[in-house]
């Protein structure tokens, strides 16, 4: 009786093997099409982009960003696909509404491909292919977006909104939620932009044109230069910051020079903002890491004593902001391009 039952059970499992198949050769996912585009906290994707010096042959020049289109899927897909990339304003909509709210439109992120909200600009911003070509076999190809960054204001955030064109022959959109869009928070910068470390910076205020020493010192802990050009930026003075609906009546740009010299400039008359005469200069030291040579870290280190009138309280009060600024970038030597060797 036993020796039939170990009869069966070996015919069992002899049929078992032979009616499998490799199943690690067929598709395991559907062949979609899709960004990647990984989001942040704020849900978008913070891309970075780089000013150019202006040149007589180029007075405007473009700068460009590769935002790679994939093609999901645990095979290779055989034919060519003919993907179409479509503005997306719509999500950008539901973004600042469902994350900022209604109340608080003056700091909603903006549509950069709307040329309509370029104030003095004849040119279009943002340029792109609206269809990208995936060869049979490959499995990413890249979008090239061109941007136009001159005069390009930055007391506004800006994003740039795409999608997947869906219902297209030849392939289908990615069905899951960011990766058939993408958006692209679009952050111009240079060498001397960033997110400062600024607790050092000490603000006091000025009574009778005499700074009250005893006065418990008024700090912020970071402080923001925006990018304008190749080697200039700008900050909000004193405590404020972009969330402030007056930032502009606050804003000073920064021109970095030679030899660390430093150029201010306020437009607003009413801030009656100055510097020191000697007190403000700039270094921009690097060392390597010690445990990663091709990890290089560059510094931007930023003194001055300044004076401002800050009138969000309601009533004028007179300050003097004495200290440095610091901000520090890890760099990878390894990394060709500037954008991506940058640990943000």
């Amino acid at each position: 009786m036993n020796k039939i039952i170990n009869l069966i059970v070996a015919m069992a499992a002899l049929t078992f093997c032979f009616s499998c198949n490799n199943e690690w050769e067929d598709e395991q996912f559907a062949h979609y099409v899709g960004f990647k585009a990984p989001i942040n906290a704020d849900g978008c994707t913070t891309i970075y982009v780089k000013y150019k010096a202006p040149t007589a042959e180029e007075p405007n020049p473009t700068v460009h960003y590769k935002l790679p289109l994939v093609v999901s899927g645990s095979t290779l897909h055989s034919g060519n696909i003919a993907a179409k990339v479509e503005l997306d304003p719509d999500s950008l909509e539901v973004l600042n509404i469902k994350n900022i709210g209604e109340r608080r439109q003056d700091i909603w992120y903006r549509d950069l491909s709307d040329n309509t909200l370029h104030d003095g600009k004849d040119r279009v911003i943002t340029e792109f292919p609206t269809t990208v070509n995936i060869p049979a076999g490959q499995s990413v190809a890249l979008l090239d977006l061109e941007f136009d960054l001159s005069d390009l204001n930055q007391s506004h955030r800006w994003i740039l909104p795409l999608r997947v064109a869906e219902n297209q022959p030849g392939y289908t959109s990615n069905t899951r939620k960011h990766y058939n869009n993408a958006l692209l928070h679009v952050v111009p910068f240079n060498d001397y932009s960033g997110t400062f470390v600024s607790s050092a910076m000490q603000g006091r205020p000025v009574i009778n044109g005499s700074v009250n020493v005893n006065a418990i010192p008024y700090t912020v802990s970071e402080k923001t230069l925006y990018a304008t050009g190749d080697k200039t930026a700008f900050f909000y003075a004193g405590g404020i910051d972009h969330t402030y609906k007056q930032r502009d009546a606050y804003r000073v740009d920064i021109e970095f020079g030679e030899a660390g010299s430093l150029k201010w400039t306020a437009a607003n008359p009413e801030l009656k903002f100055s510097v020191k005469p000697g007190s403000d200069s700039y270094i921009t030291p690097a060392e390597p890491d010690p445990l990663k040579p091709y990890l290089v870290r560059k510094s931007v280190i930023i003194q001055a004593t300044y004076y401002m009138t800050d009138k969000t309280g309601g009533v004028p009060v007179d300050y003097e902001f004495k200290g440095v600024m610091t901000m520090q970038r890890t760099i990878n030597t390894q990394i060709p391009d500037e954008d991506q060797a940058i640990q943000w």
